[in-house]
């Protein structure tokens, strides 16, 4: 397996905390004491925008999808069932708790017609793209 390091990984890095940071949003609602993450990719197609989220053991009922003013928010909590007291773990990686995860919104986002379904842990939210102005035809009339 050949792994290339790219050298742009920490100017990228940089960048994405300088947004957080310089966003007009008041410090501290990108995490909101969230515990974890969902791995996210987003992508665009002519009519709309897809937002697919890794959300395994997180129930529909758990998870908040809101878009106000050009911002897509997605919270919720993931539980175990089974809730451990014994330290005994030779190795406890899977994350439980709050998530929340943000993201800008293009202008050209049609708020007003947003889906979200969840599958087999994996969470799909499409994001129409807003009709564009057609340009019409106006009819002169004169005196006759």
């Amino acid at each position: 397996m050949n792994y290339r390091v790219s050298p742009f990984n920490a100017l990228n890095q940089i960048k994405r905390e300088l947004n957080r940071f310089f966003d007009d949003r008041p410090p501290g609602q990108y995490t909101e004491g969230a515990n974890w993450s969902p791995q996210v990719d987003i992508s665009e197609t002519e009519q709309s925008f897809v937002v697919t989220a890794d959300m395994p053991g997180v129930k529909p009922e758990n998870m908040e999808i809101s878009l106000h003013q050009g911002v897509l928010t997605i919270r919720g909590e993931r539980n175990t069932d089974n809730e451990v007291t014994e330290s005994n773990f030779t190795r406890r990686e899977r994350i439980r708790g709050t998530f929340y995860r943000q993201f800008n919104l293009p202008e050209t986002a049609d708020e007003e017609t947003v889906s979200a379904k969840s599958n087999n842990g994996v969470l799909e939210i499409t994001i129409p793209k807003a009709q564009k102005a057609k340009p019409i035809s106006i009819t002169v009339e004169g005196e006759d």
